[in-house]
Protein backbone atom coordinates (compact mmCIF):
# COMPACT_ATOMS: atom_id res chain seq x y z
CA UNK A 1 0.00 0.00 0.00
CA UNK A 2 0.93 3.67 0.13
CA UNK A 3 3.33 5.11 2.70
CA UNK A 4 3.19 8.90 2.82
CA UNK A 5 6.45 8.96 4.82
CA UNK A 6 8.25 7.11 2.03
CA UNK A 7 10.65 9.29 0.00
CA UNK A 8 9.25 7.80 -3.23
CA UNK A 9 6.59 10.21 -4.61
CA UNK A 10 3.02 9.14 -3.86
CA UNK A 11 1.99 8.96 -7.51
CA UNK A 12 4.85 6.53 -8.25
CA UNK A 13 3.82 4.34 -5.29
CA UNK A 14 0.25 4.33 -6.61
CA UNK A 15 1.47 3.50 -10.11
CA UNK A 16 3.46 0.55 -8.72
CA UNK A 17 0.47 -0.66 -6.68
CA UNK A 18 -1.82 -0.61 -9.71
CA UNK A 19 0.90 -2.28 -11.79
CA UNK A 20 1.16 -5.07 -9.18
CA UNK A 21 -2.61 -5.57 -9.43
CA UNK A 22 -2.25 -5.90 -13.21
CA UNK A 23 0.65 -8.35 -12.91
CA UNK A 24 -1.18 -10.52 -10.36
CA UNK A 25 -4.32 -10.65 -12.51
CA UNK A 26 -6.62 -8.49 -10.42
CA UNK A 27 -7.03 -6.33 -13.53
CA UNK A 28 -6.88 -8.53 -16.63
CA UNK A 29 -5.90 -7.72 -20.20
CA UNK A 30 -8.66 -5.71 -21.89
CA UNK A 31 -10.40 -4.95 -18.60
CA UNK A 32 -11.47 -1.40 -17.77
CA UNK A 33 -9.82 0.12 -14.72
CA UNK A 34 -11.84 1.89 -12.02
CA UNK A 35 -12.49 5.59 -12.59
CA UNK A 36 -9.98 8.15 -11.30
CA UNK A 37 -12.52 9.15 -8.63
CA UNK A 38 -12.60 5.58 -7.30
CA UNK A 39 -8.80 5.36 -7.19
CA UNK A 40 -8.62 8.77 -5.47
CA UNK A 41 -10.97 7.53 -2.73
CA UNK A 42 -9.07 4.25 -2.38
CA UNK A 43 -5.67 5.92 -1.93
CA UNK A 44 -7.01 9.06 -0.19
CA UNK A 45 -5.33 11.41 -2.67
CA UNK A 46 -6.44 13.95 -5.25
CA UNK A 47 -7.52 13.02 -8.77
CA UNK A 48 -4.51 14.98 -10.05
CA UNK A 49 -2.22 12.50 -8.25
CA UNK A 50 -4.14 9.56 -9.74
CA UNK A 51 -3.92 11.12 -13.19
CA UNK A 52 -0.11 11.34 -12.87
CA UNK A 53 0.08 7.68 -11.80
CA UNK A 54 -2.10 6.51 -14.70
CA UNK A 55 -0.10 8.60 -17.18
CA UNK A 56 3.05 6.73 -16.13
CA UNK A 57 1.29 3.42 -16.79
CA UNK A 58 0.21 4.71 -20.21
CA UNK A 59 3.74 5.94 -21.03
CA UNK A 60 5.18 2.59 -19.98
CA UNK A 61 2.76 0.63 -22.16
CA UNK A 62 0.70 -1.10 -19.45
CA UNK A 63 -2.64 0.64 -19.99
CA UNK A 64 -4.34 2.68 -22.71
CA UNK A 65 -6.87 5.50 -22.54
CA UNK A 66 -9.88 5.27 -24.83
CA UNK A 67 -11.47 8.67 -25.30
CA UNK A 68 -14.90 8.78 -23.67
CA UNK A 69 -14.56 5.26 -22.26
CA UNK A 70 -11.77 5.31 -19.64
CA UNK A 71 -8.52 3.42 -18.99
CA UNK A 72 -8.02 -0.21 -20.03
CA UNK A 73 -5.32 -2.81 -19.37
CA UNK A 74 -3.32 -3.49 -22.53
CA UNK A 75 -2.95 -7.01 -23.85
CA UNK A 76 0.84 -7.05 -23.92
CA UNK A 77 1.04 -10.79 -24.64
CA UNK A 78 -0.62 -10.41 -28.04
CA UNK A 79 0.43 -6.86 -28.76
CA UNK A 80 2.05 -6.00 -32.07
CA UNK A 81 5.52 -4.69 -31.34
CA UNK A 82 6.09 -1.15 -32.57
CA UNK A 83 9.51 -1.07 -34.19
CA UNK A 84 9.62 2.67 -33.62
CA UNK A 85 8.82 2.48 -29.90
CA UNK A 86 11.25 4.26 -27.59
CA UNK A 87 10.95 2.36 -24.33
CA UNK A 88 13.72 1.55 -21.85
CA UNK A 89 13.30 -1.26 -19.34
CA UNK A 90 14.68 -0.67 -15.84
CA UNK A 91 15.22 -3.74 -13.63
CA UNK A 92 15.72 -2.86 -9.95
CA UNK A 93 15.85 -5.07 -6.83
CA UNK A 94 13.52 -2.94 -4.68
CA UNK A 95 12.27 0.45 -5.83
CA UNK A 96 11.40 1.35 -2.23
CA UNK A 97 15.01 1.13 -1.04
CA UNK A 98 16.28 4.60 -0.23
CA UNK A 99 19.00 4.76 -2.87
CA UNK A 100 16.63 3.88 -5.70
CA UNK A 101 14.71 7.18 -5.63
CA UNK A 102 17.50 9.36 -7.03
CA UNK A 103 18.67 6.59 -9.37
CA UNK A 104 15.18 6.31 -10.90
CA UNK A 105 14.86 10.09 -11.18
CA UNK A 106 18.18 10.32 -13.01
CA UNK A 107 17.18 7.60 -15.47
CA UNK A 108 13.71 9.02 -16.11
CA UNK A 109 14.83 12.66 -16.43
CA UNK A 110 17.46 11.76 -19.01
CA UNK A 111 15.08 9.38 -20.81
CA UNK A 112 12.38 12.04 -21.12
CA UNK A 113 14.94 14.57 -22.36
CA UNK A 114 15.87 12.16 -25.15
CA UNK A 115 12.31 11.19 -26.06
CA UNK A 116 12.21 7.81 -24.29
CA UNK A 117 9.83 6.39 -21.68
CA UNK A 118 10.67 3.80 -19.03
CA UNK A 119 9.15 0.61 -17.66
CA UNK A 120 10.15 -0.01 -14.04
CA UNK A 121 10.38 -3.66 -12.95
CA UNK A 122 10.84 -4.73 -9.33
CA UNK A 123 12.85 -8.00 -9.22
CA UNK A 124 12.82 -8.34 -5.41
CA UNK A 125 16.41 -9.58 -5.83
CA UNK A 126 15.10 -12.85 -7.31
CA UNK A 127 16.62 -14.27 -10.47
CA UNK A 128 13.45 -16.05 -11.58
CA UNK A 129 11.51 -12.80 -11.33
CA UNK A 130 14.25 -10.94 -13.23
CA UNK A 131 14.04 -13.50 -16.06
CA UNK A 132 10.26 -13.20 -16.11
CA UNK A 133 10.46 -9.43 -16.51
CA UNK A 134 13.09 -9.72 -19.23
CA UNK A 135 10.71 -11.90 -21.25
CA UNK A 136 7.99 -9.27 -20.82
CA UNK A 137 10.33 -6.43 -21.77
CA UNK A 138 11.40 -8.25 -24.90
CA UNK A 139 7.73 -8.79 -25.71
CA UNK A 140 7.13 -5.06 -25.28
CA UNK A 141 9.83 -4.24 -27.80
CA UNK A 142 12.10 -2.28 -25.47
CA UNK A 143 15.12 -0.64 -27.06
CA UNK A 144 17.41 -1.19 -24.09
CA UNK A 145 17.58 -2.32 -20.46
CA UNK A 146 19.21 -0.74 -17.44
CA UNK A 147 19.84 -3.58 -14.99
CA UNK A 148 20.67 -3.40 -11.30
CA UNK A 149 22.00 -6.97 -10.92
CA UNK A 150 20.28 -9.50 -8.69
CA UNK A 151 22.27 -10.36 -5.56
CA UNK A 152 20.21 -13.44 -4.75
CA UNK A 153 21.33 -15.60 -1.85
CA UNK A 154 20.69 -19.34 -2.11
CA UNK A 155 21.89 -21.79 0.54
CA UNK A 156 24.19 -19.11 1.91
CA UNK A 157 25.86 -18.50 -1.46
CA UNK A 158 25.55 -15.50 -3.74
CA UNK A 159 23.92 -16.41 -7.05
CA UNK A 160 25.08 -13.34 -8.94
CA UNK A 161 26.80 -15.63 -11.44
CA UNK A 162 23.34 -16.21 -12.93
CA UNK A 163 23.08 -12.57 -14.01
CA UNK A 164 24.69 -13.60 -17.27
CA UNK A 165 21.38 -15.33 -18.10
CA UNK A 166 19.61 -11.96 -18.15
CA UNK A 167 22.29 -10.19 -20.16
CA UNK A 168 22.69 -13.06 -22.65
CA UNK A 169 18.95 -13.25 -23.28
CA UNK A 170 18.89 -9.51 -24.02
CA UNK A 171 21.99 -9.77 -26.21
CA UNK A 172 20.37 -12.59 -28.20
CA UNK A 173 17.53 -10.19 -28.93
CA UNK A 174 19.94 -7.36 -29.84
CA UNK A 175 18.88 -5.27 -26.85
CA UNK A 176 21.72 -3.23 -25.24
CA UNK A 177 22.13 -3.77 -21.49
CA UNK A 178 23.68 -1.35 -19.01
CA UNK A 179 24.58 -2.61 -15.53
CA UNK A 180 24.34 -0.10 -12.67
CA UNK A 181 25.85 -0.03 -9.17
CA UNK A 182 27.12 -3.64 -9.11
CA UNK A 183 29.81 -5.23 -11.21
CA UNK A 184 29.32 -8.90 -12.07
CA UNK A 185 32.64 -10.62 -12.68
CA UNK A 186 31.25 -13.06 -15.24
CA UNK A 187 29.14 -10.51 -17.17
CA UNK A 188 30.71 -8.42 -19.93
CA UNK A 189 28.63 -5.38 -20.84
CA UNK A 190 28.54 -1.63 -20.23
CA UNK A 191 28.67 -0.65 -16.57
CA UNK A 192 28.12 2.46 -14.41
CA UNK A 193 29.13 2.35 -10.75
CA UNK A 194 30.25 4.70 -8.00
CA UNK A 195 33.64 4.27 -6.35
CA UNK A 196 32.62 2.04 -3.46
CA UNK A 197 36.21 1.09 -2.62
CA UNK A 198 37.21 4.75 -2.50
CA UNK A 199 34.16 5.63 -0.41
CA UNK A 200 34.99 2.96 2.16
CA UNK A 201 38.63 4.00 2.18
CA UNK A 202 38.04 7.73 2.63
CA UNK A 203 35.38 7.37 5.33
CA UNK A 204 37.58 5.00 7.33
CA UNK A 205 40.53 7.38 6.92
CA UNK A 206 38.34 10.17 8.30
CA UNK A 207 37.51 8.11 11.38
CA UNK A 208 41.16 7.16 11.86
CA UNK A 209 42.21 10.79 11.58
CA UNK A 210 39.62 11.61 14.25
CA UNK A 211 41.48 9.24 16.58
CA UNK A 212 39.33 6.10 16.26
CA UNK A 213 41.05 2.71 16.14
CA UNK A 214 38.21 0.32 17.05
CA UNK A 215 35.85 0.89 14.12
CA UNK A 216 32.96 -1.52 13.67
CA UNK A 217 31.32 -2.13 10.29
CA UNK A 218 27.60 -2.98 10.13
CA UNK A 219 25.89 -4.18 6.93
CA UNK A 220 22.63 -5.88 6.02
CA UNK A 221 23.18 -7.24 2.48
CA UNK A 222 26.26 -9.03 1.17
CA UNK A 223 26.52 -7.29 -2.19
CA UNK A 224 29.49 -6.53 -4.41
CA UNK A 225 29.25 -2.84 -3.52
CA UNK A 226 29.46 -3.75 0.18
CA UNK A 227 32.42 -6.03 -0.51
CA UNK A 228 34.19 -3.07 -2.15
CA UNK A 229 33.41 -0.71 0.75
CA UNK A 230 34.74 -3.21 3.28
CA UNK A 231 37.85 -3.70 1.13
CA UNK A 232 38.36 0.09 1.29
CA UNK A 233 37.93 -0.04 5.06
CA UNK A 234 40.61 -2.74 5.34
CA UNK A 235 43.00 -0.80 3.10
CA UNK A 236 42.64 2.31 5.28
CA UNK A 237 43.46 0.28 8.41
CA UNK A 238 46.52 -1.11 6.65
CA UNK A 239 47.74 2.35 5.63
CA UNK A 240 47.43 3.59 9.22
CA UNK A 241 49.07 0.45 10.70
CA UNK A 242 45.89 -0.52 12.57
CA UNK A 243 45.34 -4.24 13.05
CA UNK A 244 42.27 -5.63 11.32
CA UNK A 245 39.84 -7.40 13.67
CA UNK A 246 37.27 -9.55 11.78
CA UNK A 247 34.98 -9.51 14.84
CA UNK A 248 34.31 -5.83 14.12
CA UNK A 249 32.59 -6.75 10.82
CA UNK A 250 28.97 -7.50 11.69
CA UNK A 251 26.09 -8.68 9.48
CA UNK A 252 22.62 -7.62 10.64
CA UNK A 253 20.24 -10.56 10.30
CA UNK A 254 17.20 -8.79 11.76
CA UNK A 255 17.52 -5.10 11.09
CA UNK A 256 15.04 -2.43 12.13
CA UNK A 257 13.78 -1.90 15.67
CA UNK A 258 14.52 -5.47 16.79
CA UNK A 259 15.93 -6.85 20.02
CA UNK A 260 18.72 -8.64 18.16
CA UNK A 261 19.87 -5.34 16.62
CA UNK A 262 19.82 -3.71 20.04
CA UNK A 263 21.89 -6.58 21.46
CA UNK A 264 24.39 -6.17 18.63
CA UNK A 265 24.85 -2.48 19.45
CA UNK A 266 25.57 -3.43 23.07
CA UNK A 267 28.05 -6.04 21.90
CA UNK A 268 29.84 -3.57 19.63
CA UNK A 269 30.01 -0.92 22.34
CA UNK A 270 30.73 -2.93 25.47
CA UNK A 271 32.29 -6.24 24.37
CA UNK A 272 34.17 -5.25 21.23
CA UNK A 273 35.05 -1.83 22.69
CA UNK A 274 34.37 0.00 19.43
CA UNK A 275 34.39 3.79 19.52
CA UNK A 276 32.80 4.20 16.09
CA UNK A 277 30.39 2.36 13.78
CA UNK A 278 30.60 2.59 10.00
CA UNK A 279 27.08 1.71 8.78
CA UNK A 280 27.14 0.52 5.18
CA UNK A 281 24.02 2.56 4.37
CA UNK A 282 22.13 5.46 5.93
CA UNK A 283 19.04 3.39 6.71
CA UNK A 284 21.15 1.20 8.99
CA UNK A 285 22.66 4.32 10.54
CA UNK A 286 19.14 5.58 11.33
CA UNK A 287 18.35 2.27 13.06
CA UNK A 288 21.56 2.59 15.08
CA UNK A 289 20.46 6.07 16.23
CA UNK A 290 17.19 4.53 17.46
CA UNK A 291 18.88 1.76 19.43
CA UNK A 292 21.62 3.92 20.94
CA UNK A 293 18.95 6.37 22.13
CA UNK A 294 17.01 3.54 23.81
CA UNK A 295 20.22 2.23 25.39
CA UNK A 296 21.25 5.62 26.73
CA UNK A 297 24.31 5.77 24.44
CA UNK A 298 24.98 9.29 23.23
CA UNK A 299 26.05 10.01 19.63
CA UNK A 300 28.80 11.11 19.23
CA UNK A 301 29.91 11.48 22.88
CA UNK A 302 29.79 7.75 23.65
CA UNK A 303 29.82 6.32 20.13
CA UNK A 304 30.51 7.89 16.74
CA UNK A 305 28.36 6.78 13.80
CA UNK A 306 28.81 7.31 10.06
CA UNK A 307 26.75 6.15 7.11
CA UNK A 308 26.79 5.71 3.34
CA UNK A 309 24.51 7.14 0.60
CA UNK A 310 23.63 10.64 1.95
CA UNK A 311 19.89 10.11 1.81
CA UNK A 312 17.55 13.06 2.28
CA UNK A 313 17.09 12.54 6.02
CA UNK A 314 20.82 12.32 6.85
CA UNK A 315 21.21 16.00 7.71
CA UNK A 316 17.92 16.10 9.63
CA UNK A 317 18.74 13.51 12.26
CA UNK A 318 19.12 14.42 15.95
CA UNK A 319 22.88 14.61 15.31
CA UNK A 320 23.30 15.26 11.57
CA UNK A 321 24.95 12.21 10.05
CA UNK A 322 28.43 12.16 8.58
CA UNK A 323 28.13 10.02 5.47
CA UNK A 324 29.40 9.23 1.98
CA UNK A 325 27.51 11.04 -0.75
CA UNK A 326 26.88 8.80 -3.75
CA UNK A 327 26.14 10.36 -7.13
CA UNK A 328 23.02 8.23 -7.58
CA UNK A 329 21.10 10.72 -9.71
CA UNK A 330 24.14 11.10 -11.95
CA UNK A 331 24.49 7.30 -12.09
CA UNK A 332 20.95 7.12 -13.46
CA UNK A 333 21.59 9.82 -16.05
CA UNK A 334 24.95 8.33 -17.05
CA UNK A 335 23.44 4.87 -17.57
CA UNK A 336 20.86 6.31 -19.98
CA UNK A 337 23.55 8.27 -21.82
CA UNK A 338 25.64 5.11 -22.08
CA UNK A 339 22.66 3.32 -23.64
CA UNK A 340 22.32 6.06 -26.26
CA UNK A 341 26.04 5.80 -27.06
CA UNK A 342 25.76 2.02 -27.38
CA UNK A 343 22.87 2.38 -29.84
CA UNK A 344 24.94 4.73 -31.99
CA UNK A 345 28.18 2.73 -31.74
CA UNK A 346 27.12 -0.87 -31.27
CA UNK A 347 30.47 -2.28 -32.36
CA UNK A 348 32.66 -0.40 -29.87
CA UNK A 349 34.24 -2.00 -26.81
CA UNK A 350 32.20 -2.11 -23.61
CA UNK A 351 32.85 0.71 -21.18
CA UNK A 352 33.02 1.02 -17.41
CA UNK A 353 32.26 4.41 -15.86
CA UNK A 354 33.21 4.97 -12.20
CA UNK A 355 31.60 8.02 -10.58
CA UNK A 356 33.41 9.63 -7.67
CA UNK A 357 31.87 9.91 -4.20
CA UNK A 358 32.60 12.44 -1.49
CA UNK A 359 32.43 12.56 2.30
CA UNK A 360 29.86 14.86 3.88
CA UNK A 361 31.11 15.77 7.36
CA UNK A 362 28.43 16.66 9.86
CA UNK A 363 28.15 16.16 13.62
CA UNK A 364 27.99 12.41 14.31
CA UNK A 365 31.73 11.85 14.86
CA UNK A 366 33.67 12.80 17.98
CA UNK A 367 37.38 13.58 17.81
CA UNK A 368 39.26 11.45 20.33
CA UNK A 369 42.28 12.73 22.22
Amino acid sequence: MIDKNNPIPIYIQIKDDIFNDIETGKYKAGEKLPAERIFAEKYNVTRITISKALKLLVDQGFIEVRRGSGSFVKDRKHAVIDSESKIIGVLLPDIQRGIMVDLIRGIEDEAIADGYSTILCNTDNQMDKANMYVDQLIGNGVKGVIYYPVQEIENGKKMECRNWEVVQKLNDNHIPTILVDHECKNVITDLVVTDNFGGGLEMTKHLLEMGHRRIAVVYDFKETSIDDRIAGYKEALKRYDVEYDPDLIQLIKEYGFTESFSNLIKKIKYELKATAIFAMNDLLAADIYFHTNNLGIDIPKDLSVVGYDDLLFADRMSKPLTTVHQSLYEMGRESLKMFLERVQKSDERYRKVILQNRIIIRKSVRKLN
